[in-house]
């Protein structure tokens, strides 16, 4: 009945608009309360929720994005898609997905991916005359892969969060990212080729050669990143930092595209979207608390044990958990709620914790993509002018995409998840 109450309090929190921070500590202030505890605790746990170095890389990790988008990186990754896949069928929507996917590796979160590239890209597809459903819905899923391919800052909360490394969650999502992209761009193209979708230009390898050049020093970033974690050179959070300057020098002296405005700028929407990333953090952290001292946790591991179910089974019923959650929840708050209640479980059947976590930030990207809560939804619909239902429809095809990404996480996941970090020995 505890459970339950709280899980209906949020809701209805939530439901009249009450931002999500206020109401996870707003419903843990009450369950504390009334089980009779210190107030004293809730402001310590309050501050445990951030104490934590781990995530001294997120608020660098979004600056290092805003720097990247301030400096219009977009449009050459853009000129440097369309010159690989330009010339299949379809091909901006392989250039919009493909963008995403370099873009992924510099922005962190899947909102600035969405605005840089969509923002760019919506208007050139809708001019070639594809449908605007169409383009925004391509647009949407392929955002989700910001979250998935690294630098992710979801993966730096969920890795700080249950203690895992960084550096190995991050090498657990290059193979799901990569299928995901993948999937998204052969659905894209067998659309395009029912719809007759026109066909950009023919390949070119001085083009190829041209664009490569023109975008080497931001794909420079993501290789700075990547190569200095996993080679052991520096930590995550030291990369933030290394990227955040490596922007700054990018957008300033290489592609003079970054004036000190779009620095202030990029300072300011920086420092907005940390502040509140961190207080949900923090109020999540104390209502996964709360679940603990309640003993809440048990409530689920019981059945759960009961029913004797494996791995495979527990990771399916999880998802479909997380999905429904995802349609109403923000993805942080989806996170710091349902993952506490299965944690126990996990350790119980034996699943490897990278396993699971890469579950929850599919999960996660998925729930993107679902109203009536999925920002890439909403933004993507302000940027093309299309109402959310008419992108939903159009995008259950690449939702089914990330859906078989997700299965294969769960089936397969020694050569999907686990196969880079035991290459990488982490």
């Amino acid at each position: 009945m505890i459970l339950l109450a709280i899980l209906l309090a949020l809701l209805a929190l939530i439901g009249l608009a009450m931002p999500i921070a206020f109401a996870l500590t707003l419903v843990s202030i009450a369950v504390l309360a009334f089980s009779g505890v210190d107030m004293l605790v809730l402001v310590q746990r309050l501050y445990r929720g951030t104490e934590s170095f781990p995530l001294l890389a997120v608020p660098l990790f979004i600056l290092a994005g805003q720097i990247m988008n301030h400096s219009g990186i977009s449009a050459r990754l853009i000129d440097l898609a369309r010159a690989l896949v330009g010339a299949i069928r379809g091909g901006l929507a392989a250039v919009n997905i493909l963008t995403s996917m370099f873009f992924a590796g510099m922005s962190g979160t899947s909102m600035s991916d969405t605005a840089a590239v969509g923002g760019v890209m919506i208007p050139q597809m809708i001019k070639r005359g594809y449908s605007a459903p169409f383009t925004a819905a391509v647009t949407a899923s392929s955002s989700t892969i910001g979250i998935i391919i690294p630098p992710s800052v979801p993966m730096v909360l969920l890795s700080a969060y249950m203690g895992l490394s960084t550096g190995a969650l991050f090498a657990a999502g290059l193979i799901a990212g990569a299928l995901t992209a993948l999937g998204l761009i052969l659905m894209a193209w067998w659309i395009s080729v029912k719809r007759q979708y026109p066909i950009e230009s023919a390949f070119s390898l001085s083009e190829l050669g041209r664009t490569f050049i023109g975008a080497l020093p931001a794909l420079m970033m993501p290789i700075i990143i990547l190569g200095g974690i996993l080679g052991g050179i520096f930590t995550p959070t030291e990369a933030s930092a290394v990227a955040v300057a490596y922007g700054v020098l990018a957008g300033m002296l290489l592609y003079r595209s970054l004036s000190l405005r779009a620095l202030y700028l990029a300072l300011v929407e920086s420092a907005v979207l940390t502040g509140a990333v961190m207080f949900v953090t923090a109020a999540a952290h104390t209502l996964g608390y709360t679940f603990t001292y309640q003993s809440l946790g048990q409530l689920i591991l019981g059945p759960i044990a009961a029913l004797d179910m494996g791995p495979i089974g527990f990771l399916l019923i999880l998802s479909l958990v997380l999905i429904i959650a995802g349609t109403f929840l923000d993805g942080i708050a989806m996170m710091f709620i349902v993952v506490p209640l299965f944690l126990p479980s996990v350790q119980l059947l034996g699943i490897d914790p990278l396993q699971f976590a890469m579950v929850v930030i599919l999960c996660w990207g998925i729930g993107q993509q679902t109203p009536p809560v999925g920002a890439a939804l909403f933004i993507t619909s302000v940027i093309s002018r299309v109402d959310v239902i008419r992108i939903t429809y159009a995008n259950l095809p690449f939702i089914a995409v990330m859906l078989f990404v997700l299965l294969a996480v769960i089936v397969w996941p020694e050569g999907i998840v686990m196969s880079v970090p035991r290459w990488l020995g982490l």
